[in-house]
């Protein structure tokens, strides 16, 4: 685009979100739910397609319920997931992470709220957070959210 002088503006990059079913179709992930097979072997596939590895410290947020809570839905092919996860250094602040599944497991998108989460293929702590609690989930029956 020109200005009045001709000189070449910069225009803002559009930020890219996810598209997501409607809100009213996610339910509460529990215990008596299926979800595909997310398995530590798919996250971590993931993360090696972003160019990443796993970090330990994501266990650690898992267990200590960073996740406020977790949500899906189920929209053509994918299942989607949503859910609030604390910031690390503030539990007073909290990210809306998003992502998709194939009904193999494997993740199709992510994004996050927080500053080093944008899409299609986020892959903050928080976003692998989410994930890690996924693979949990599927291998022992059980997810771990804040007690609030």
């Amino acid at each position: 685009m020109f200005d009045d002088v001709h000189n070449i503006r910069d225009e803002p990059e559009v930020e890219f979100h996810i598209v997501v079913p409607e809100y009213s179709t996610y339910k509460d992930l529990h215990a008596d739910q299926t979800i595909p097979a997310v398995t530590m072997e798919r996250l971590e596939d993931f993360l090696s397609a972003c160019y990443t590895n796993f970090n330990p410290k994501v266990a650690d947020l898992y267990k200590g319920r960073y996740i406020q809570y977790v949500q899906t839905a189920v929209h053509e092919n994918l299942v989607y997931v949503t859910t609030s996860v604390w910031a690390e250094m503030k539990k007073t602040v909290s990210y809306k992470v998003d992502a998709s599944l194939t009904k193999d497991g494997v993740v199709s998108e992510s994004q996050c709220e927080c500053a080093a989460g944008q899409g299609p293929a986020a892959h903050c702590n928080h976003v692998i957070t989410v994930l890690f609690a996924l693979v949990a989930f599927c291998k022992d029956g059980e997810l771990l959210t804040d007690l609030t």
